[in-house]
């Protein structure tokens, strides 16, 4: 940078509270149920706050809008303990209520992610507000593994999962701001795209598989242990070995074709089921956390 060339300055935004929520399953839903369950969502929300009569929060949402299979609301941050509680337990209870007036129709059961921090607000609600940092950083541990096991590993008793990111958790939940004890938030390192960082799970209603084992998954055998397998191991198939890059993980590993193959990969996922797909690419199966794999093929 020259001498006399300065930087610009720009203005912070100002900080807001992101809430964020996703219906498990939406595209297993029929394709002629998608408009409407997509409007159903932020009326499903609006209904959860006048539980406790207080609508006035959900009115007072700076910006909003849909995400097709859910919906955001970014509002003032003082209103943070609300969103944490009851605002939890009571989705969870109103999609209960869904559930039993609609016996027809899948479980309703949402994944909801919350972070407070600077967002652009216009007070229009423009497309553009809610931009910045912290709207990425909701999205990203709202698809992180750990918050999506919740729902996968409990029954449709539990409607909702939750996970909050660590600077809600240090400014609301650990200090006392919400009515609950902090120890129902379990803490979890968040890894999505170049996203990293520690947040907290949060399930109103544990179920089933939750229940027995916690919200952390269990370790899968390879990784435990005098059992773990070397990374880029392999066993069985019946075709050549390949050696590739599992650009799920960018992680180096063998592969060998055929339907019995299985492999470790470089970053210690197992493999299942690889298979050969044309020249110059083996495409194999779904990865223990059930990520599907490409390897480039290489050298044999």
């Amino acid at each position: 940078m020259e001498p006399h060339q300065q930087q610009r300055i720009a203005e912070l935004p100002p900080y807001r509270a992101l809430l964020v929520v996703d219906m498990k399953d939406f595209s297993g839903e029929k394709e002629s149920d998608h408009a409407r369950i997509t409007e159903q969502i932020p009326l499903i929300l609006e209904q959860t706050f006048r539980r406790r009569g207080l609508d006035e929060v959900w009115r007072s949402a700076r910006f909003h809008g849909t995400t097709g299979d859910g919906y955001f609301a970014g509002f003032d941050p003082h209103h943070l303990p609300t969103l944490l509680d009851p605002f939890l337990a009571d989705l969870q209870a109103e999609l209960e209520y869904q559930n039993r007036v609609r016996p027809g129709d899948r479980p309703m059961r949402m994944r909801v992610s919350l972070t407070v921090g600077p967002m652009t607000d216009s007070g229009r609600n423009a497309i553009s507000d809610g931009s910045g940092n912290t709207r990425i950083e909701a999205h990203r541990i709202l698809d992180d593994r750990s918050v999506r096991d919740l729902l996968t590993r409990s029954n449709a008793t539990t409607c909702v999962a939750a996970i909050v990111s660590g600077r809600v958790h240090d400014d609301v939940v650990e200090p006392g701001y919400t009515g609950e004890d902090p120890g129902l938030y379990v803490p979890v390192e968040v890894e999505v795209k170049t996203y990293r960082g520690q947040a907290y799970l949060r399930v109103p209603k544990p179920s089933g598989d939750l229940l027995r084992n916690g919200f952390s998954a269990p370790r899968p055998p390879e990784a435990d242990g005098a059992d773990e397998k070397p990374r880029g191991s392999v066993e069985g198939g019946a075709g050549p070995t390949y050696t590739g890059i599992a650009q799920a993980h960018g992680a180096v590993g063998h592969v060998v074709v055929g339907p019995d193959a299985r492999v470790n990969t470089g970053s210690g996922h197992q493999i299942n089921d690889a298979r050969n797909e044309g020249d110059g690419v083996a495409v194999f199966g779904t990865s223990n956390d059930g990520v599907q794999h490409r390897v480039d093929k290489g050298d044999r």
